[in-house]
């Protein structure tokens, strides 16, 4: 079993207050992810407040996976909590046990819904599990009727094959023509029914084929 080596950035101080609650945090995550998805090796984790306009405002965190070994967390010490920061490094810890398992690249705007969306179901079952109350993304996200999915599927469907796209506007902004976070509600809507469809959980799926979610369409 791998373990998490966890990086503050610290050179003047600014994290000094929170270096406790992010151990906590970060070491809760890391027992709960591990052993269920079976990660064989150690991720360097650096957590951070340097990148302010990466962190989601209402929650006071964001992450980022670079690789199977390497993720950045960008919190605002004012508005993070161990439990909001528990649950983002759960959904990045996903993404990089994908990668170590799969190596597929998102070469298609399907191939990044499905990877959000595995990685925003597995950070639900991490809260639903703990009993947290969760981030206002996964409310959001999770409170989203599927009418409202099935009409973001029907504006999203003849462009998922295409292989160029704007992720981030798809996945984080609102538009005249999409919510917000419309990529991941897609992502995590589809993943559910994927799930419901074969009746299996999302450690058991986490690093098929992009190819095989299609089943959920």
């Amino acid at each position: 079993m791998g373990k998490i080596n966890l990086l503050i950035t610290d050179a003047n101080k600014n994290l000094a207050s929170e270096k406790h609650m992010i151990i906590d945090a970060v070491s809760e995550a890391e027992k709960y992810v591990f052993p269920k998805l079976n990660l064989g090796w150690d991720i360097n984790l650096l957590v951070t407040n340097r990148i302010y306009d990466m962190v989601i405002p209402e929650d006071g965190v964001s992450g980022n996976t670079y690789t199977s070994d390497f993720i950045v967390m960008n919190i605002d010490e004012k508005n993070v909590t161990k439990e909001k920061l528990y649950e983002m490094v759960c959904h990045e810890l996903c993404h990089a046990a994908r990668w170590g398992k799969n190596d597929e690249w998102c070469n298609r705007l399907f191939d990044l819904i499905i990877m959000e969306g595995i990685a925003t179901v597995f950070e639900k079952r991490a809260i639903d599990d703990k009993k947290y109350d969760g981030t206002f993304f996964i409310q959001t996200i999770d409170s989203r009727a599927d009418e409202e999915n099935q009409k973001i599927l029907k504006k999203l469907r003849p462009k998922l094959d295409d292989t160029e796209f704007d992720g981030r506007k798809i996945l984080v902004q609102p538009t005249d023509e999409l919510l917000r976070w419309s990529g991941y509600s897609l992502g995590y809507y589809l993943v559910n029914k994927y799930l419901e469809k074969t009746g299996k959980k999302i450690e058991d799926v986490f690093a098929l084929k992009y190819e095989d979610f299609r089943k959920a369409l």
